[in-house]
Order: structure tokens, then sequence, then C-alpha cells
């Protein structure tokens, strides 16, 4: 009844209704926050004022915000200075929280065009804060008299006519007219409410005065304000945007999910089990069965190590990276869709649909016809993790942009003269598929990882997983998946909800090396890289494997919340990293492990044969007239160092390639 008597009201009639109401709202309400905030103004410039309390206080109100909310809020902020006892006249801005009125972004049509909403969205964009007039004076070039005009949109509106001498021409006085802060932000709709082949829909919101400078790409948030339309004068068309009232994040980091002192107690609680450790590694992606070294690095990867910096202000990443090379059909992408679930700022992508910029950021126009950065996969999960799959699908020229991620954590852009550095301190999980679909027993594993070896090598565990055929193994999986495909409810050790409350309180956490700790790592590393007395001998172990089993030692340590990083928590980083070492770098032919190999490098082994292959073919040229024949060669071989012909050949292949020798006539060979 009462809306239906203000809409027969005048628009000054509504005003003083509506202003009374919120005085009385204020008065009775509110009176500790409008009062807090006064008396910190200028440096507190809003109120945020719960829509369901002036639900509760006045239905017809709220209703009559949804409907009119430029008149309604105006009517709120008069009624602010008019109950300020010292008249301070202050501008405090009106903000409403919880809006019943929420719409996802792709049901945005022109019906809602002045009304008061609410949606959810990914921050894509932020442009650069500029200045929007608000209030200009004007000097009337004939008598000099100074007249005030108050500014409702970019296009500056001038005074019609000088009262005093009639005249028509004003000059702009910048310097003593007012100024509001403006930015603009680019919002798309979640990616988990799409189906099929839908685009995410994004529009444009614009956050003046104290909302500016509070969002940057990647945060997830609500957004409240008017659905508002201008007209482009270039295409004659309108364009739709958000006037922005409020922004609200819907999920944080880890590290600032807010634990209530039950969910602390709880937390501490269970990090009392003396099986936690455990019990974290079976509720990590439970629906896979088995795979239990890959599941302990993807636990101790949302853990995490602690971030350092030292004095030189080097930064040491703590962040973990993890690879997994595996046969099709073992569950890789359905791992790591699950620590995009789990992980706040989760960002899941696919190597095959990704491009350079859509990993880091791309230059575009702004509506000023300025530049701005867009923020891509590994911006936009900043202080997160993000998910790569099929690494090995991606372009080479995509694939580089990675490199400086990964170890700097950071991403350099110089595009369209912009120059910047941008954070990009997340933990990355990737996956590949082996070179000819699957791996094959009687080939090298660095032959049939399709990566080249600086993204290798900055990977601190990298897992290759086989999909043999194993009567009682094949047996228990099947007997997994169809109880996963008939229970209800999956039977956690740690439920999701809890598991994810207690990764954050853990991550907050930094714990140091104890001496014992230091003593085990210092052991390994010394053991592992003299563990051959021969001179020539490969390289098993360098100090990036090292830093890595530091990190993996400190994530050990944050999964039973310990302030200090024992020796167990050591001794557990080196077996999962011998793990992965016996897995990737042995070499049948030394028996040993060769960090080249690992690293996608030519491996000790085969660098020998390619020197003996030339040193044979110097030999050959000189006593067969400057030209080595290529089945003498063959033979020589095989008979003094047992090289089989495809061997031969595969190494005279890969020299030719490099430019060390060449073929001057069919059957023959010779060195550069």
């Amino acid at each position: 009844m009462y809306t239906k008597v203000i809409n027969d009201m005048t628009d000054t009639d509504k005003t003083k209704t509506s202003l009374a109401k919120f005085e009385e709202f204020f008065s009775t309400q509110y009176k500790d926050p409008v009062f807090d905030a006064l008396e910190n103004y200028p440096s507190q410039r809003s109120i945020v004022i719960d829509y369901l309390d002036l639900e509760m206080f006045d239905p017809d109100l709220a209703d009559l915000l949804i409907e009119k909310p430029n008149e309604i809020i105006a009517a709120a902020e008069k009624a602010v200075k008019n109950i300020d006892p010292q008249r301070k006249n202050a501008d405090i801005n009106i903000r409403m929280s919880n809006v019943t009125n929420e719409l996802d972004l792709r049901y945005l049509r022109s019906k809602y065009i002045g009304k008061f909403l609410s949606f959810p969205g990914i921050v894509r964009k932020t442009d650069e804060i500029r200045p929007r007039i608000v209030s200009a004076k004007f000097e009337c070039r004939g008598c000099m008299r100074l007249h005030e005009v108050t500014q409702t949109s970019n296009i500056i509106t001038e005074p019609s006519l000088c009262p005093e001498c009639g005249g028509r021409s004003f000059r702009l006085l910048q310097e003593e007219s007012e100024f509001m802060d403006t930015q603009t932000v680019k919002i798309q709709e979640p990616l988990e409410n799409l189906s099929g082949g839908d685009q995410p829909r994004q529009i444009s919101v614009v956050l003046e005065d104290d909302l500016v400078d509070t969002l940057t790409p990647g945060d997830i948030v609500r957004i409240t304000g008017t659905l508002q339309t201008s007209r482009d004068e270039k295409t004659k068309r309108f364009n739709n945007y958000i006037y922005g009232n409020y922004t609200e994040p819907i999920e944080q980091e880890f590290e600032e999910l807010q634990l209530s002192a039950e969910d602390i107690d709880e937390i501490i609680e269970l990090s009392k089990d003396p099986n936690i450790y455990s019990k974290i590694i079976k509720s990590t992606a439970p629906s896979i069965h088995g795979y239990n070294d890959v599941k302990e690095a993807i636990a101790l990867q949302l853990f995490g190590g602690s971030a350092k910096e030292l004095e030189d202000k080097t930064r040491l990443r703590g962040d973990i990276h993890v690879l997994i090379v595996g046969d099709p059909g073992i569950g890789k992408s359905q791992m790591l869709k699950y620590v995009s679930k789990l992980a706040p700022r989760g960002i899941y992508t696919s190597g095959k649909g990704t491009s350079g910029v859509g990993l880091t950021a791309a230059a575009v126009r702004d509506e000023f016809g300025g530049w701005s950065l867009e923020a891509g996969a590994l911006v936009l999960g900043d202080k997160g993790n993000v998910c790569v799959d099929e690494l090995d699908k991606m372009r080479e020229e995509d694939r580089s942009a990675i490199h400086e991620a990964l170890e700097q954590q950071t991403i350099s852009i110089a595009k369209a003269g912009i120059m910047a550095t941008l954070n990009s301190r997340c933990s990355v999980l990737a996956a590949a598929n082996p070179k000819f679909g699957r791996f094959d027993s009687y080939k090298s594993i660095n032959e049939q990882i399709d990566l080249p070896s600086p993204i290798l090598s900055r990977f601190d565990l990298i897992f290759v997983v086989e999909d043999k055929p194993d009567e009682d193994k094949d047996r228990t999986l099947a007997r997994h998946i169809l109880e996963t495909h008939t229970m209800k409810n999956m039977d956690y050790a740690i439920e999701p909800e809890l598991l994810r409350k207690y990764i954050a309180y853990a991550r907050k956490l930094s714990p140091e090396l104890t001496d014992e700790a230091m003593d085990v790592l210092e052991e390994f590393y010394v053991s592992m890289r003299n563990s051959s007395n021969d001179e020539d001998s490969p390289v098993p172990i360098t100090a990036r494997q090292l830093e890595a089993i530091i990190r993996l030692s400190e994530a050990s340590a944050k999964t039973k919340l310990k302030d200090k990083v024992e020796a167990d928590d050591a001794k557990q980083a080196i077996r999962l990293t011998n793990a992965c070492l016996r897995e990737v770098g042995y070499d049948p032919e030394t028996g040993t492990i060769d960090i080249d190999k690992v690293e996608g490098r030519t491996a000790k082994s085969d660098r020998d044969k390619f020197r003996i292959v030339q040193d044979t073919i110097e030999q050959l040229q000189v006593e067969y007239g400057g030209r080595a024949p290529i089945n003498v060669l063959i033979s020589e071989l095989g008979d003094n160092y047992s090289m089989s012909e495809e061997k031969v050949e595969e190494i005279i292949r890969l020299l030719k390639n490099k430019g060390v020798i060449f073929e001057p006539s069919r059957g023959y060979l010779k060195i550069v």
C-alpha cells in the first residue's frame, strides 16, 4: 500500500517521505555506525547498511530502493547530514550489502535499467584511476562573475546564461572545481555458471570515491549497483554498465578465510591425530584410487612452503610446482579439477585452448583510447593454484610464457607502451601425456616427455604414471569405481570443508628448519652429489632440487601444524623426491640418477656416445680421404662399443640437426 501511495506522489513528496523514514532508521537502528562515520570523516567516507535490516524496518522503503535507487540513496545521504549534531555537512556514501535482488550477468536486460541489483563475478581488468569533475566552477568572460554547476556525467555542462551580464561564454576554473576519483573495472561471470558452448558475459562497473582501488584482477566478488546505459557517440549504440554502490569478496585466498573460535579448536584437535598426515593424503582427490605419491605431492602443494625475502631483496618462492606425466585415462584431469575447486583462486585451463596472453596478460584498449592490461590465468591465480592440463599440447611460443612465472613468480609485460611486472605467486599443477600417446618401456623417459628443459627444470616434482595391466590392482580399481558410482556419500577421512579450513590455518604458519632437519638435508645433498668417485660421472642432483626439498619439508611440517621443521619432515620430503628421481632420472646404462634426464637435457651416457661417434668419424675421415663411410662407422661402433645400428643412426640424425656433422655425398659423413 505504501509503495502505491508513494508512486502517486510527486518527486518532492517522495524525497521528503523517504528522507523522514531514513532519519528515523538511522536514529533508531544505525545510530552507532552513523555517528562513528561522522566522527571519523573524512578518513571514513562510507556507511554500510545491511539491506535485510532496512527491509525489516520498512519493507516498502526497501522495495522502493530497488526501483528508484538514485533518489532513495540520495535521500539516505541527506538524512545523515540532517541528524549530524555537529552540522559538518559531511558527504558520507551509503553502501548497501546483502541486496536480495541478485541476478546472473547473462540475465541483465533493458527492463532492469535504472534498477538496483547485485551479481557475482570475477574481476578481469582494472583501468587506471581518473578524476571526475563533480562540481565545476565557471567564470563569465564578460563580467568575471563565478558560477557553480553540479556535474552528473563526464561531459561537462556549462551555465546556459550569465544572469549578471547575459553573457554565454565561460571559462572553467579547474583548480577551484571539485573532483572525485573514479575507476572502471571489467567483471566476468563465474565460469561455473556456464553450460555447453556459452561464452562468459562481461560488463563494465564504474567505481567512485572510496570504492576505487579496492579490487584487483582475479578477485571473486559480489557487485551491488544500478544498471545504467550510455550512448556511444561513434556507433550511436547504447552500452550497459553498472554504477557500483558496494563490493564484497565472495572467496578469499586460503590465508584470508575467516575462521571462528570453534573452527580453530576443531583444527587444533585434528592436528593431534597421530595419523593426520596419512588422513590428509587419503582426503586428497578421494574419488581417484591409488597414486599415493602423487596425492601426497598435491597435498603438500596445497599447504605450500614458506616464501622468504632476503636482505638483498631476493625472493625465494614457497609455492610448490608439480608435473604429472601419464598415460591417458588415469585421472590426471580429475586431480587438476579437484585442486582448482578446493583451493581459493583455483584456475583450471587446458593447454590446447590457451595462448600466451591467456596465461599472462593481454594489452587492450580502454574506452579513452589508452592501453591497459587484462589479466590472464597466472595473474588471476595470484596467491592460489593454477592447474594447466595438456601442457604438452601448447604451442612453443605460448609455453615459453610460463618460464618466468614458475621461478620468479612474476610476469613482465612490455606491450603497447606498457612496461609492467605483475605478480603470479601461485602454485602450478600441470599434466601432460607422453609424446607417443603411451609410455614405451624401451625408450628413455626424457625422449617421451615433449617439453623443453627450461620448463621441466622448474617443477619441484615430476611424476610418471603408467597404466599397466595388473590383475589385483585392476580388480581393486574396478571395485572402487563401481562403489563411487553407487555411493550416495563419499567416505572422507576429513570432510572437504574442514580440510579447506585446516589448510587455511596451516598456511599462515612459517616453520623454521631445526638443526636436525638441516643435518638430514645436508647429508642427503652431499651424499647424492658424491655418490660416484668418478670425476666424469653424471650430476645426480643440483641446488634447485635442494630448494625444492626444503619447500616440501616446510609443507610437511605445516600438515601437522608445527612451527619447526624436524628431521622426520625432511626425511618425508627426501623420500618423495627420491621416488620422482628414480622414476624420471634413472639412467639404466650407468645405473645412476642423472639430473639432466630429469630436466629434459641430454643424459651423460648419451653425451659420451656423441663424443665417441664424433671421434670415430674424425678417425675414419683420415683413413678414407676426408670422408667417413656410414657403413664402416656403424660396423666400428658396433664392434668396439656395442652400439646398435638404430642407436648410431639416431645419434647421426641428432648430430646433423645440431650442425656438428653433414653428409657431403650419399653414404658419407664429415665433421663441420
